[in-house]
């Protein structure tokens, strides 16, 4: 599935087609989409009659479609699962209102083989999302230590400095004088 590259524009037959032409091609294309033991047909001629009535494609000219409309044939087959045909008229009146027909078909055609890749790569778009945000939140954390440590260490010395005598004692607050001893920690010296 990841692999499936759509036909781009100039990979679209040059030549008009006639109905069962289309319905031959555009069902060998997309069936990587339907479930073949269950009939599941990506398109039939009572589906393109309906869409010509519908006004979602153009009608053939002397009963052949040209590459424009079955290009439209081709998006209508991946859309409809998902859009009303109202809805899919509307993308396609909008696309070809920004774009040329061609240049929006193959854009098209990029975005799905990205929705594709996306969803059914093994390591798919949101994990890579999750592992670099998991990525990003170890680097904070270790920021996060670093400063602690840091904080520590400073709290330390403050600690030293003010409260360690030149001879090595402690000078406590109301405590007395401790001995530190190194290997045993602070020996209480009451001197």
């Amino acid at each position: 599935m990841i692999s499936y590259s759509f036909p781009r524009w100039q990979e679209l037959p040059e030549i008009d087609l006639y109905m069962d032409q289309v319905v031959g091609y555009l069902s060998q294309k997309l069936a990587v989409f339907y479930d073949t033991d269950d009939d599941g047909c990506s398109i039939t001629a009572t589906m393109i009659n309906n869409y010509v009535k519908q006004k979602v494609i153009a009608p053939p000219v002397k009963k052949r479609y040209d590459r424009e409309q079955l290009a439209r044939l081709y998006c209508i087959c991946l859309l409809k699962h998902v859009f009303t045909l109202s809805e899919i008229r509307s993308l396609m009146a909008i696309q070809t209102r920004t774009y040329p027909f061609p240049v929006a078909y193959d854009y098209f055609c990029v975005e799905l083989e990205k929705a594709l890749e996306g969803r059914f790569s093994p390591l798919n778009y949101v994990t890579k999302q999750l592992v670099e945000n998991a990525k990003l939140a170890l680097e904070d954390r270790k920021l996060v230590t670093s400063a602690e440590m840091a904080k520590t260490y400073t709290k330390g010395l403050n600690f030293v400095r003010h409260y360690v005598l030149e001879d090595g004692t402690f000078a406590g607050d109301n405590y007395g004088h401790f001995k530190l001893s190194p290997i045993a920690g602070p020996a209480i010296d009451n001197i």
